[in-house]
């Protein structure tokens, strides 16, 4: 009997696969609020992006959430600033208008660093590993061994070490 072979697949990019699904029009204005969001502090600056956000743009208005509404006037002032950063740097073209909506909590904040800070080894920390792992005889097993347990010592918390 013979075996018969499965046809080899042919892989499509993820977009052409979203716009059958949501159309073209859809797929561009959410690639736009993408883009947007993630370069939001470049478009407005940093203290108002703190304490602003863009949502969402429909029907050639771009919609922002604030969280107070002095940082809503200062959108409103500058509404032609912004119009032109969206259009020079993501060339979104569409924005004819812009409204704010108040928002508790919004603003866009940058992430912090959750990795602690690496610590040096002393040269006794370093005799005591290299004591570990003496037994394991592949040579590049045991470097990898070696710098595993370092760096595992010099990112761990200070009360786990």
């Amino acid at each position: 009997m013979a075996s018969r072979k499965r046809s080899r697949s042919r892989l499509t990019p993820l977009q052409s696969g979203l716009s059958a699904v949501l159309g073209e029009e859809q797929l561009k204005r959410l690639a736009d609020i993408g883009h947007l969001r993630r370069s939001w502090q470049q478009v407005v600056g940093p203290v108002l992006a703190l304490h602003t956000e863009p949502l969402n743009i429909e029907a050639g208005c771009l919609h922002i959430a604030v969280d107070h509404p002095a940082m809503a006037q200062q959108v409103r002032f500058l509404q032609q600033e912004i119009r032109n950063a969206c259009f020079r740097l993501f060339h979104i073209k569409n924005i004819s208008n812009i409204r704010t909506r108040m928002q508790p909590g919004a603003g866009i904040h940058p992430a912090k660093s959750t990795q602690n800070p690496a610590r040096k080894l002393s040269l006794q920390d370093k005799k005591m590993i290299a004591a570990e792992i003496r037994s394991v005889s592949d040579k590049s097993l045991r470097r990898a061994m070696f710098e595993a347990r370092i760096n595992q010592l010099r990112y761990a918390p200070k009360n786990q070490t």
